[in-house]
């Protein structure tokens, strides 16, 4: 019965059964059972220390993994975001088109001609304030902001500098969401 309660033990409850020390060895030799217990404790402190390490690495390895999760949540959620602007652009281009050819009886003139251009405004002012901002559309051509489609001569505009924009790009905190299209002087 005695070895079937043995082989139920872990090893560790095995040690320190044989380190803890017996009465009858303690009255016998006391610096016998002060090493025995100084052994002990250092087979204690061996085993918290190895605990403690393992806690430290598993608490660091969890806001490791916290921060990773955080770090992919904000990633996805730009794309997420990036995605949605791409798609708005197109009404955007729209609305410029629309007030950049509206004929001379209607505005000013006209309160719906008004209306749409604060909802233009209102448009362009969302898109700001969430991070994208309009490339610029004169100065030297830049081939990572600008996509040329034509080019002509030009007396007044020096030679691979921007003649006009066709269509304004946009950048999204910092990355080119379109390019602008522009026809550069030759």
């Amino acid at each position: 019965m005695n070895d079937t309660l043995e082989m139920e033990q872990t090893p560790e409850e095995l040690l320190a059964a044989a380190t803890t020390p017996q009465p009858a060895a303690l009255a016998d030799d006391p610096g016998a059972a002060i090493a025995q217990l100084e052994a002990a404790l250092a087979a204690e402190q061996v085993k918290s220390n190895d605990l403690l390490d393992k806690y430290q690495r598993m608490a660091a390895e969890f806001q490791n993994s916290r921060r990773r999760q955080e770090r992919q949540l904000a990633e996805e959620t730009e794309r997420a975001n990036m995605q949605m602007i791409k798609r708005l652009l197109p009404v955007v281009d729209d609305f410029d088109l629309a007030f950049a050819n509206v004929p001379a009886d209607l505005d000013g003139g006209a309160a719906w001609v008004e209306g749409f251009r604060q909802i233009q405004k209102k448009l362009h002012a969302v898109l700001e304030d969430e991070g994208v901002s309009r490339i610029r559309s004169e100065g030297e051509f830049d081939p990572t902001l600008h996509e040329a489609i034509a080019s002509a001569a030009s007396e007044e505009t020096p030679s691979g500098h921007i003649l006009d924009t066709l269509r304004a790009g946009y950048e999204y905190k910092g990355r080119v969401l379109r390019a602008a299209l522009v026809r550069v002087a030759q």
